[in-house]
């Protein structure tokens, strides 16, 4: 009595309280045999598109990905490899242990019939997706676009990409391919931003009310700012600025001079700066902390809550600040690292008035007897970044850099489009720099936002910036905007 005793106690240990633990564990082969049994879930784009489905086939049924370019939202459906992305993240739904249909699913289990897995809706647009996939084309490099109104993934390419249908077969091929086609750049690869990030100086700048972007000041001569020498090459054609203009140029000096400047009064950019400045002879810390709020609130340093693997995007290493590793990284060079997607995002927040949206990349699980359940809301944000009217100022400013400046290329006519480009000095000196493109539109009524990269391909201007205008020009497209 007392031997079954134990075994009795130790068996509903392990049935009610460890059997999570137990049921999930990869070498338990009943999860085999139930995925066998059950009907996999589609993966459906925002409009009904199917991504991802399962066909019958001589050994069972095979999973199929009609759009290989979306491989990193999708992700992968392996019995030898396991699930990735969607396929990971919504298994419970894909595979029927979790139901729209809660009755249709303990039907199923009381009568021991093969589990139907729900759909999963996703708010990527595959005509949008495949836009993003043929920019970036045969380049390393990564787009994303969502609804800054929402923040409803629209889509989310990384290139190289890889066929998910095959990995069993070519996962040798694929694991050693010096590219990563496997490795998701949108979510995953922290870049160096380059000037895309005079984005968040700027708005630490306007506001603290630190400066009047209407008063011009002559900005000419090269200085030296703690050992960092800074100039104005960007705008050799205007000998005398204004901020607008500075940072549709994207001038250095001027970006360099407002990170140092930021604990101190009203900013001094002009070229009769008279030394020593405050950052000199009082330190760099009070500017220092005004700096990391800022990035902060721009999301560097925190967690993304997002549907995919993220990385964490960083403002600085160890180590204490001094005077010219601030003044770079203020105009985005430095020790600062940001993923794709926390760039979309701070484009997505000056674009919604201030507010950074949250993203999200499913809408809903859709059972087969037709029962709903929302997997996410839209709408939802991760706090407000500056003020509304600092995001005014600074819409104005993406604005004219579209206009008349380096982001000229991503004009569309008839449509006001605001960004801010970027070229980002990477990997050992004489490397060629990664080309960079942030951005919205329209101006006026921001549809959709848009962060590209093009690793290694030089100018912001050349490379990311038409790419991301072929996204935009698409989703405009697709997304007739509404007039205010």
């Amino acid at each position: 009595m007392t031997g079954f005793a134990i075994v009795a106690l130790a068996l509903g240990y392990w049935q009610f309280f460890r059997q999570d633990e137990v049921t999930t564990r990869p070498t338990n082969p009943r999860l085999a045999e139930e995925e066998a049994r059950s009907v996999r879930g589609r993966i459906l784009d925002r409009h009904g598109a199917v991504l991802a489905a399962s066909e019958p086939g001589p050994q069972g049924s095979v999973r199929t990905y009609p759009l290989p370019g979306a491989a990193h939202v999708t992700g992968y459906h392996s019995k030898r490899y396991g699930d990735i992305n969607v396929e990971a993240r919504y298994g419970d739904y894909l595979r029927g242990t979790r139901s729209a249909d809660v009755v249709e699913r303990l039907t199923a289990d009381l009568f021991h019939r093969p589990r139907v897995g729900s759909d999963v809706v996703l708010t990527v647009d595959a005509r949008l997706q495949q836009t993003a996939v043929d920019a970036i084309g045969d380049q390393a490099g990564a787009i994303v676009a969502l609804d800054p109104r929402t923040g409803a993934v629209l889509a989310l390419a990384s290139a190289p990409f890889f066929n998910p249908a095959t990995v069993d077969e070519a996962w040798e091929t694929l694991t050693r391919n010096p590219g990563q086609p496997l490795f998701n750049r949108a979510t995953q690869a922290a870049y160096t931003p380059g000037s895309t990030f005079k984005l968040v100086t700027a708005a630490a700048a306007i506001d603290l009310g630190l400066v009047d972007v209407d008063a011009k000041y002559r900005c000419t001569t090269q200085m030296d700012l703690g050992g960092l020498k800074v100039d104005c090459r960007n705008h050799p054609h205007l000998a005398v600025v204004n901020y607008r203009e500075a940072f549709a140029w994207s001038c250095n000096r001027t970006f360099a001079l407002t990170g140092l400047e930021l604990g101190f009064g009203p900013l001094l950019l002009a070229d009769d700066l008279r030394r020593p400045v405050a950052w000199e002879s009082r330190g760099v810390q009070p500017s220092v902390e005004r700096f990391q709020e800022y990035a902060e609130r721009f999301g560097f340093g925190k967690e993304i809550s997002f549907e995919l693997p993220t990385t964490v995007s960083r403002l600085k290493g160890r180590g204490e600040w001094y005077p010219s590793l601030l003044a770079q990284t203020a105009f985005g060079q430095g020790e600062l690292e940001a993923t794709p997607l926390l760039m979309a995002l701070d484009a997505a927040a000056i674009a919604n008035g201030g507010v950074m949206p949250a993203p999200y990349l499913a809408s809903e699980a859709r059972a087969a007897s037709g029962a709903v359940s929302t997997l996410n809301h839209g709408g939802a944000s991760l706090g407000r970044v500056v003020k509304p009217e600092t995001a005014k100022v600074l819409n104005e400013m993406m604005v004219l850099g579209v206009e008349v400046a380096y982001a000229q290329r991503a004009k569309i006519p008839g449509i006001q489009v605001a960004g801010k480009t970027g070229t980002a000095e990477a990997g050992p000196a004489g490397a060629i720099p990664h080309s960079w493109f942030i951005g919205y539109a329209p101006a006026d009524n921001p549809r959709v936002a848009v962060a590209a990269i093009v690793e290694h391909r030089g100018s912001g201007s050349d490379f990311a910036t038409p790419a991301a205008q072929r996204v935009i020009q698409t989703a405009l497209d697709l997304y007739k905007p509404e007039r205010r």
